[in-house]
């Protein structure tokens, strides 16, 4: 079945970060130019039916079933796309894409549906890296989706209680001490301190940040990494650093070392990888699987020539002249506002602007009302910096959603999540 039309179409493949700032700003576009509108169809295509705030998913991970059930749960960050895109012109579909190609412009999708396409905007996300570490994918938790958070809080719980009964001290291990790893082992403390209160006991629980890396947070400012210790420290967070984990096995994970750290609940944050749907594309790849792109974003062609139908933003996204720049949602909010720009560009005959890349600037929550922040200018940590997080995520919300609809989904984000405080 071909979902065909007359008009020119145009897919947004991936509805993250990156693929909704370009579907909006194309769609505002549309909007404006009745004349585009006549001529070209906009197409959002996603697996899920909802836009989600991924950086809020360790707080999820860590919100007491008495609290907020998972319904609740998927209220406060998950935004549906319907909403977002109602009215038009956009279209947005839920499906999940099976095969890219490129020649002949067409995505198979998972309802059966090819739909075709005149320019495509690759959005796709990264996967999970399990770097080929045995027993790692078949034990350990991750955590990057609105499934996995509910899986992982159910499953603390479950281990509290089974290790209450009898009366034996619960190991958290969390492979991997980037930014995922250090939010969630930060966050644990609060939900850990409410377990215990609801079960009335002091049951000892050691929470493990192991990082492969000399020291956690690899890449960041030292003064960052410096303060990150000493909060983590502070929460009693046990930090094993320059540890690679080589193997699970019965509950244990093994360390290059050879040390040995028994576990009940293991959490992998340890690394992504490019999205296995880009692995058979016609288009130069890095070591790590990312497409290559010229400065317009356009995948370079094995031939070494750049596909001008096709943008390639965010996690599988390696810029030839900037192969360093951090996958973050900054960064893939600012390659999606850039692939419009490009896609516009290229509709009304005029020049292609070249991507320049903003500066990465972050705030890093690190458990309750605290939180580091790098600036550039400046950096900051505790309650300011918090405060600045919850005004970031605010502003998000703003720029893709009405102004009720956003102030009641910060609302009701803030309201639920700072119960873990």
């Amino acid at each position: 079945m071909f979902l065909n039309s007359a008009k020119k179409t145009i897919v947004i493949a991936g509805a993250g970060f990156g693929g909704l700032r370009a579907a909006l700003d194309l769609n505002s576009a549309l909007r404006r130019d009745a004349r585009l509108q006549k001529d070209y169809n906009l197409y959002l295509i996603d697996a899920n039916d909802h836009h989600l705030f991924t950086p809020s998913l360790y707080e999820m991970a860590t919100t007491l079933y008495d609290d907020a059930k998972a319904a609740a749960l998927k209220k406060a960050i998950a935004l549906p796309l319907e909403t977002i895109f109602a009215g038009g012109p956009a279209k947005f579909h839920q499906a999940k894409i099976t095969n890219i190609n490129v020649e002949a412009k067409e995505l198979k999708l998972n309802d059966g549906i090819t739909l075709r396409f005149d320019y495509l905007v690759l959005a796709l996300g990264a996967e999970v890296n399990f770097y080929n570490i045995p027993g790692l994918k078949e034990n350990a938790q991750v955590l990057g989706s609105l499934t996995s958070a509910v899986k992982l809080r159910n499953a603390i719980e479950q281990n509290f209680c089974q290790h209450l009964a009898a009366k034996s001290v619960l190991n958290i291990i969390i492979g991997g001490a980037g930014v995922g790893g250090v939010e969630l082992a930060g966050e644990l403390g609060g939900y850990i301190r409410k377990l215990k209160k609801k079960y009335q006991t002091r049951l000892r629980v050691d929470i493990i940040l192991i990082e492969g890396q000399k020291e956690i947070l690899p890449g960041f400012h030292a003064v960052i990494v410096k303060w990150a210790r000493a909060r983590l420290k502070k929460l009693g967070v046990k930090i094993v650093a320059g540890e690679f984990i080589s193997e699970i096995k019965n509950n244990i994970a093994l360390v290059k070392s050879q040390n040995e750290f028994l576990f009940s609940v293991l959490v992998w944050s340890g690394g992504i990888k490019s999205n296995r749907l880009t692995a058979d594309l016609p288009f130069k790849k890095d070591p790590k699987g990312r497409l290559i792109t010229s400065n317009k974003l356009c995948p370079i062609l094995t031939t070494d020539k750049e596909c001008g139908d096709v943008l390639v933003i965010g996690d599988n996204c390696c810029l030839i002249d900037n192969p360093t720049l951090p996958q973050t949602a900054q960064i893939a909010i600012d390659q999606g506002r850039q692939a419009a720009k490009v896609l516009l560009a290229k509709i009304k005959n005029k020049p292609l602007p070249k991507y320049s890349p903003i500066p990465n600037r972050y705030v890093l929550p690190v458990g309750g009302k605290f939180a580091l922040a790098d600036l550039g200018f400046m950096r900051i940590r505790g309650l300011a910096a918090w405060l600045l997080k919850e005004t970031i995520f605010l502003k998000y919300l703003f720029s893709i959603l009405p102004l009720p609809s956003a102030l009641a989904h910060w609302f009701r984000a803030v309201r639920l999540f700072i119960k873990n405080d």
